[in-house]
């Protein structure tokens, strides 16, 4: 799609800095063709793509609507521009970097091998995450040597597509004295969310971490239990 004058037509998914860091999304819904997420990072000598993820075009469109609904609803008001959810269109797309890197988490599990048999369940196991764990992990998979099909992303692969009956399978738990019950449970408040942080979207980060085990679940199981899972994933 063009403009009037013959450039392209970009569509901003919210507030988008016009010079700055970012992300883009471009959609081809047309029968073959694939969708891509491109870093877009600002330097002396101009802007530097570097492509992160592309999946089918036809699996974009199975999981696009509840893609973009979980997208929008967790952005906050200076986010958002006026009171219209933003949208990803067919053709190019800008994402700020904070919500660039949750998609990217999800097109790099939707990558792996096995994927299309899990797709329900990778979209699931995604939307169960806050977004400070889904920026969490994108700098764990986006770390140098991490590569499709091993580490943090073939990890990340296993710990979204587990069901949640064997995320959180454990033993019975033990009778605890009424003393015990209140220790346990302020130990298990909620901690309070972290306000979002401007930051570039690297490619790369910080050095390689130690994988996870490509069976173990590192994920928690929903947003109820986020204050357990963020113990977990430390």
């Amino acid at each position: 799609m063009t403009s009037s004058t013959g450039a392209p037509i970009v569509n901003e998914f919210g507030v988008v800095a016009e010079h700055g860091d970012s992300f883009e999304f471009h959609i081809d819904g047309a029968a073959g063709e694939s969708c891509r997420l491109v870093a877009v990072v600002q330097t002396e000598r101009g802007p530097r793509r570097t492509d992160l993820a592309e999946i089918e075009g036809a699996t974009w469109r199975t999981i696009s609507a509840r893609v973009v609904r979980e997208l929008a609803q967790d952005m906050g008001e200076a986010e958002v521009l006026g009171k219209k959810a933003p949208t990803l269109k067919s053709g190019a797309n800008r994402l700020s970097p904070l919500v660039g890197r949750e998609l990217a988490l999800l097109l790099w599990a939707i990558e792996e091998e096995g994927a299309n048999d899990q797709l329900e369940a990778l979209l699931h196991g995604w939307r169960e995450l806050a977004r400070e764990e889904r920026w969490w992990l994108y700098a764990k998979a986006a770390a140098p040597g991490q590569r499709a099909g091993a580490g943090w992303r073939r990890g990340l692969f296993h710990a979204l597509s587990e069901l949640p009956e064997s995320r959180s399978a454990a033993a019975p738990p033990e009778k605890k004295s009424p003393a015990a019950k209140t220790s346990a449970q302020s130990s298990t408040r909620r901690r309070p969310r972290s306000q979002p942080q401007s930051a570039s979207p690297p490619v790369t980060l910080e050095s390689t971490p130690q994988p996870p085990h490509p069976q173990s679940p590192v994920l928690p199981v929903a947003r109820r239990k986020r204050a357990t899972a963020a113990a977990t994933l430390k």
